[in-house]
């Protein structure tokens, strides 16, 4: 007795199923409005490919490194240091003075020290009130750190090291302002939020809306 043979339906790569060409109903229809939407996509995914990596490298940075010790505050001794926040303004401190001040106030030794009169877009003391004295220190590890100090009350209203300055650059990637890294309502960082936002949720529609 013949044994039958199961008939099977051909195999059609899968090139041609997905293809232009292909037939019903191998072929993968798409609605036009699905087609404009992945072309939108893919172009503005292009766009904002390197600003989504700089905002999740940076944010994992921040999440792994406290305020605190960006700020620096770990070289203060707290209890003296509160001490002379509301001293009155009459005339600078010397140069001396100043950088005793700091030896008494921090666990770091003074080097140097320099008046800063002038502001500079960008710098690690923007955003304080100048005059300012710029004291060049080291820590215990041998680090060099710039303590910045009100001239006339003789407060450290800043310390700036390098983990400060690599957190500074982290932060203008972040927000996208290069030079200031402190305008956070800039044009430029609006229109590549809302573009990443468009690139997301048009992502999951053509996801789930596959044919």
């Amino acid at each position: 007795m013949a044994v039958s043979e199961v008939s099977k339906a051909p195999e059609v790569p899968e090139s041609e199923a997905t293809g232009k060409g292909a037939s019903w109903p191998y072929r993968v229809v798409s609605l036009p409005w699905q087609r404009r939407l992945r072309v939108w996509h893919r172009r503005l995914a292009v766009v904002t490919a390197i600003q989504l990596l700089l905002w999740t490298i940076s944010g994992i940075y921040f999440s792994f490194n406290k305020i605190e010790n960006v700020r620096g505050e770990q070289y203060l001794i707290a209890e003296l240091e509160a001490s002379i926040a509301d001293k009155p303004k009459v005339e600078k401190l010397g140069f001396e003075s100043a950088m005793q001040i700091v030896k008494d106030r921090t666990i770091l030794q003074p080097q140097t020290i320099e008046i800063i009169n002038d502001p500079q877009r960008g710098s690690e003391y923007r955003g304080r009130e100048l005059p300012l004295y710029k004291v060049v220190t080291l820590s215990n590890a041998g680090k060099e750190i710039n303590v910045y100090q009100d001239p006339f009350t003789g407060e450290i209203v800043a310390i700036r090291s390098t983990q400060w300055r690599v957190w500074d650059l982290m932060w203008g990637l972040h927000i996208m302002d290069w030079v200031d890294r402190d305008n956070i309502d800039n044009l430029l960082l609006k229109i590549f939020s809302f573009i990443a936002l468009f690139t997301s949720i048009s992502g999951v529609i053509l996801f789930f809306k596959k044919s």
